[in-house]
């Protein structure tokens, strides 16, 4: 069969998914002679009473389930290489462009109806936020009557060159803002997922663009408890003291001209450096024509493909926020202020993943806590399960449908 051309050599960095994977089984069949310590560190979420004793496991059967496993991840990531998904979503009217951003207009056929401005993160690409028909939401909100334009940052060109986040946000995403309150005769709403979400909340609290309203998706704020990525960045941070963080981005953008994609997929694997053995086994069991299938598929192509970014742009988000905690700490300026939320003066709604390991809850709860009058959500799913999950509609897309609605008429 032949292979789609963007999953040659996927999930990236594969060397590194291969080898954690080998790596980590390894290390349980090291271990396993010691399992009967008293002091063992067994995994608390593990129920013991189905543990054989330790004694009579024999090594030989653990070595044979180690070779079971990879091989089946093995052969999940070959299937899903070979899987004949193809996203075919049509394209919306571009209705604005500056450099590589776009705004697509999903609402075209609705002028009149209350505009939604959604702004993805920088580093993946925006079609996680309009993947299918049954798992997008952009074209959900279009259904219940409201207009959502969707910001299309793209990957930085020259026009970009020396952008930080400060200038994505000036230079691209306030014009596009403007383009839609002047195309609507009122002010849109914004609704921002992951990094999105914490510069549309920049953006709020700056005053400088009239709004109606603020969501937030999984969106980090307080990165001062070392979880997800930001806990990798400061194990970096430790090792090589000093600049070696900005000394690895500057090298990398002198030599790329961007931060490369690799980089960044590299930091989320270790996070959970066994969560690509897992997965892919898992979808070696699945029916390969089921549903299922299918938004795996999906889901893995959209993580796949994702976006490099500028070296300034990359320290300010990895440096200045994953580090220094400068969204926190209020060290964080955006058009020569400090970004201060309890600026914020529009109605809010802060969704926060009680499984999100992107950006865990302790990350980014305190969002809710620090805009005046937030409403806090805090749905049973983790950082893509919000968007694109089983239960995304009910426990996400449905109360996010209702809260625009609800706060069409106001303003800042």
């Amino acid at each position: 069969m032949t292979l789609a051309e963007h999953r040659i050599g996927q999930p990236n960095p594969l060397i590194y998914h291969l080898g954690a994977a080998v790596g980590g089984y390894q290390a349980g069949l090291t271990v396993q002679a010691k399992a009967d310590a008293p002091d063992f560190p067994w995994h608390p979420d593990i129920d013991r009473s189905l543990i054989p004793d330790p004694q009579e496991m024999d090594p030989l059967n653990t070595y044979s389930e180690i070779l079971d496993r990879l091989g089946a991840m093995s052969r999940g990531i070959r299937l899903w290489q070979e899987h004949p998904y193809r996203r075919a979503m049509p394209t919306p009217p571009v209705i604005w462009q500056d450099g590589s951003t776009r705004l697509l207009d999903y609402g075209a056929e609705m002028p009149d109806a209350p505009p939604v401005v959604v702004i993805p993160s920088l580093v993946n690409r925006p079609y996680i936020l309009d993947l299918g028909p049954e798992t997008s939401l952009v074209r959900f909100l279009a259904s219940k009557g409201l207009r959502p334009f969707l910001l299309e940052w793209g990957e930085p060109g020259h026009a970009e060159t020396g952008f930080d986040l400060q200038s994505y946000c000036q230079h691209r995403a306030m014009p596009a803002i403007e383009k839609v309150r002047a195309l609507g005769g009122r002010p849109p709403a914004l609704l921002g997922y992951c990094m999105g979400g914490t510069l549309a909340t920049a953006i709020a609290a700056s005053g400088r663009t009239e709004i109606s309203s603020l969501v937030t998706l999984g969106a980090p704020w307080d990165l001062g408890g070392s979880r997800g990525v930001a806990k990798v960045l400061r194990a970096f941070w430790h090792a090589k003291p000093g600049a070696g963080l900005d000394h690895t981005l500057d090298t990398m953008g002198n030599t790329f001209g961007a931060i490369p994609v690799a980089f960044f997929q590299y930091l989320f694997a270790l996070i959970n450096p066994m969560q690509a053995a897992v997965k892919f086994r898992k979808f070696a069991d699945l029916d390969q024509d089921s549903p299922a299938a299918f938004n795996f598929a999906a889901i893995e192509d959209w993580l796949a493909d994702g976006i490099p970014m500028t070296p300034p742009a990359a320290k300010d988000l990895l440096v200045s926020w994953f580090v220094d905690n400068a969204l926190a700490t209020g060290t964080w300026r955006f058009l020569g202020a400090p970004v201060n939320p309890a600026a914020i003066r529009v109605p809010s709604l802060v969704i926060c993943g009680v499984s999100d390991s992107i950006t865990p809850l302790s990350v980014a709860q305190p969002l809710g806590t620090a805009i005046p009058d937030a409403v806090t959500l805090q749905p049973h799913t983790g950082h893509v399960g919000m968007i694109v999950g089983k239960s995304a509609r009910s426990m996400v897309w449905d109360p996010i449908a209702g809260f625009l609605h609800a706060n069409v008429h106001r303003i800042t």
